[in-house]
């Protein structure tokens, strides 16, 4: 029994990292499916192979399946558009203050510097630095608030709403978190209204 089990799910084991991309590519080379979207997997319910699984051992009706599928679809949908207003709300009520602060402070730095006659003045560099990556983050914030806009807009079509959601909608708040991201590591301390990673993780 145990020698047919094993010889059965040779193609799903893996006694390597599973974490790894190594096993991303072993399970591409056996075949096996990747889904990284919740929506990809949720659609995994409802394909013809599943619904007549779980109809034929009587777990399911094609009516509770669809119904399933439908509702953590919807879950799905309302805690992305969650996050992303969150985010949006983060980034205009807290970062984007924050930085500017930073900005101005560096810039009062530098006219003090140049009215004392100093010749080398550095904070002129830092506050164009600051502001290139404020310039970023506000334009990353409009294509996020423009992914929220777009997918309220259909909310009468649940799956495609699901898909922009997984796709433009994650893809534009990973783009602002990178721009959060690198402001943290250069705002100042002081001006900073979050936790900083380094805080949390090594707490002094």
């Amino acid at each position: 029994v145990v020698r047919g089990a094993f010889k059965e799910s040779a193609s799903i084991r893996f006694e390597g990292n599973n974490y790894s991309e190594e096993w991303v590519k072993e399970a591409a080379k056996r075949g096996l499916p990747n889904l990284r979207r919740s929506p990809e997997a949720l659609e995994q319910m409802i394909t013809k192979q599943s619904r007549a699984l779980l109809i034929k051992l009587g777990i399911f009706t094609k009516a509770e399946l669809e119904s399933r599928y439908h509702v953590r679809l919807e879950r799905y949908v309302k805690d992305m558009l969650i996050e992303m207003h969150t985010q949006r709300e983060i980034v205009d009520t807290l970062i984007l203050p924050a930085a500017f602060s930073y900005s101005g402070s560096l810039a009062e730095s530098a006219s003090h510097a140049i009215a004392a006659g100093i010749t080398s003045v550095p904070q002129v560099a830092a506050a164009n630095e600051v502001g290139e990556m404020i310039e970023s983050l506000r334009a990353n914030r409009d294509v996020l608030e423009a992914a929220i806009e777009k997918a309220e807009g259909l909310h009468e079509e649940l799956p495609k709403q699901a898909k922009l959601l997984t796709s433009a909608g994650a893809d534009a708040m990973a783009a602002v978190r990178e721009g959060c991201d690198a402001l943290e590591l250069t705002v100042a301390d002081d001006l900073w209204p979050l936790p900083k990673y380094r805080e949390m993780l090594f707490p002094v």
